[in-house]
């Protein structure tokens, strides 16, 4: 969790950094019903949002909070939110705005 927003992070740097095989790592988390990619997209997406629904990222182009969840290819960042979170970065960003001002 702590390094989701490094571009092309890998399973095998994790597993070095924990000091453990990256075997052991993916076993660790298949016995917990998860992958490693499906885990750091999850991390990255949950960073996302909360960035996406902070007022204080405003001011962040969209790319940029792409690229500080460790998604470079901005594109490719607004299809993974319209996959995992249900819009584009940018509906999501003015669904916020749009709630704070009606509400």
């Amino acid at each position: 969790r702590e390094r989701h927003a490094e571009p092309g992070l890998t399973a095998e740097a994790v597993a070095r950094e924990l000091g453990i095989s990256q075997r052991s790592l993916h076993r660790c988390l298949a016995d917990g019903g998860a992958t490693f990619a499906a885990t750091l997209l999850d991390c990255r997406m949950q960073a996302a949002r909360r960035m996406l629904g902070d007022a204080r990222f405003d001011r962040l182009a969209v790319a940029e909070i792409g690229f500080r969840c460790g998604l470079a290819d901005a594109s490719h960042f607004v299809r993974l939110c319209r996959q995992q979170l249900g819009a584009t970065p940018g509906a999501l960003r003015l669904a916020r705005i749009g709630h704070r001002a009606g509400g």
